[in-house]
């Protein structure tokens, strides 16, 4: 019985390590995604200067915007109807700019959020893969 226990043992000892050993397509799944990874960092770095960019822009409309708006209550103050009326006309036509980019900040956030939301769950499913290779 002790040579049975014994030789069962020795057998389990080697095929242990056989039977542990990952298979090449795991490690290569995990290098995959690695580099998609990489990929989607680079990515969501591009679309936050972008996102920052529209930010700049849309802050610089709006200045201008304002800067319309005190030059057309300054018409108004000197009685210069005409010219205030053309204020009034350039200041509408840059809100419905300002309004426009709002909403293409808006969709461009809310798809970094998205992509944010699938590299974390692409590092999830990297990390499941890599916890099998070891």
């Amino acid at each position: 019985m002790t040579t049975k226990f014994i030789l069962s043992a020795l057998l389990a000892t080697l095929a242990l390590p056989v039977l542990a050993q990952t298979s090449p397509a795991t490690v290569d799944q995990v290098k995959q995604d690695n580099a998609q990874i990489r990929r989607d960092n680079r990515d969501i770095g591009k679309d936050k200067q972008d996102i920052r960019k529209d930010e700049r822009k849309l802050n610089e409309e709006r200045r201008e915007r304002n800067a319309d708006q005190r030059r057309e209550d300054r018409d108004i103050k000197n009685g210069d109807m005409k010219d205030a009326q053309k204020m009034e006309k350039k200041r509408e036509h840059e809100q419905h700019e300002i309004n426009k980019e709002k909403r293409e900040l808006g969709k461009d956030k809310k798809d970094l959020n998205k992509d944010r939301h699938e590299k974390a769950h692409d590092e999830h499913k990297r990390n499941q893969d890599a916890a099998k290779v070891q």
